[in-house]
C-alpha cells in the first residue's frame, strides 16, 4: 500500500522539492551556483621568444649602406647650413636697408635691447625692431609696437622713433610707442609713460643723439 501523504503538504509538492534539491546539488557539483559567478583566472603572460639578430650583410653591401647614411648626414648638414646662411643674408639685407642716421651713428643700437623696470611692468626696447611690456609678477608679454620710421620734426628727424601696430587695446586702437632720443653718455631707457590710452612715450638716452660740436679750423697766423 502507498504511504499516505504528509499532512499539510499538497499532493505532488514533495516530489517537486526533491527535484529542486537535486538540481541545486548538481549545480553546486558543476561549480555553477545560482549566486556564485564563475571566476576565470587571467591567462598567463605569453613569453616572447627572443628575436634573432638580423643576419649581417656582406662587406660590399654594408659599405654601400654606410656610404648612403654618410651621404644623408652630409646632405642634412648642408641644408641646415644653407638655411642659416639665407637667414643671415635676410637679416643683413634688413640691416642695410635701415636708416641709421646721417653718419650711421645709430647703427650700434640695432643689435641691442634695453629694459626699464617699474613697480608693475618691465618695458623692453629693441631699437629698429619692437617695444614690449611684460607684467613684473608673471603674465604674457604685450607688443607695444614694431619699428615704423623716424618721427622727429623736419629739422631734427632723428630725435624720435615711431613703433606701430602693437597689440590691440580692448575696444580701442592698436598700441603704439614714440621713443624720444636725448643726449647722454650712456645708453638706457630712462622713462615710460602712457599720455593717451594705448599710446606710449618712452625716453632713450644715447650718445648717438648728441650733436657733434662744430669743427674749428686752424688758421696759421700771419
Amino acid at each position: 500500500h502507498p504511504e499516505p501523504p504528509l499532512e499539510g503538504a499538497p499532493p505532488g509538492e514533495e516530489e517537486e522539492e526533491e527535484e529542486a534539491e537535486e538540481e541545486e546539488e548538481e549545480d553546486e557539483e558543476d561549480g555553477e551556483g545560482p549566486e556564485e559567478e564563475l571566476k576565470v583566472p587571467p591567462p598567463p603572460p605569453e613569453e616572447k621568444e627572443p628575436e634573432e639578430p638580423p643576419l649581417p650583410f656582406d662587406d660590399a653591401t654594408q659599405a654601400l649602406i654606410d656610404a648612403a647614411q654618410q651621404a644623408r648626414e652630409e646632405l642634412e648638414a648642408a641644408e641646415r647650413e644653407l638655411k642659416e646662411t639665407e637667414e643671415s643674408i635676410r637679416a643683413l639685407e634688413q640691416e642695410l636697408a635701415m636708416d641709421f642716421g646721417p653718419e650711421g651713428e645709430f647703427s650700434y643700437l640695432y643689435s641691442q635691447c634695453y629694459e626699464l623696470s617699474t613697480s608693475e611692468y618691465i618695458y623692453r626696447l629693441c631699437p629698429f625692431k619692437r617695444v614690449s611690456q611684460k607684467p613684473k609678477h608673471g603674465g604674457a608679454e604685450t607688443n607695444l609696437g614694431t619699428w615704423g620710421a623716424w618721427a622727429g620734426p623736419e629739422n631734427d628727424r632723428f630725435s624720435a622713433m615711431k613703433y606701430e601696430h602693437g597689440t590691440g587695446c580692448w575696444q580701442g586702437p592698436n598700441r603704439s610707442t614714440t621713443v624720444k632720443l636725448t643726449c647722454g653718455t650712456d645708453t638706457a631707457v630712462t622713462s615710460t609713460t602712457e599720455p593717451s590710452r594705448c599710446e606710449y612715450l618712452m625716453e632713450l638716452v644715447t650718445p648717438a643723439a648728441c650733436q657733434a660740436p662744430p669743427a674749428h679750423e686752424d688758421h696759421d697766423e700771419l
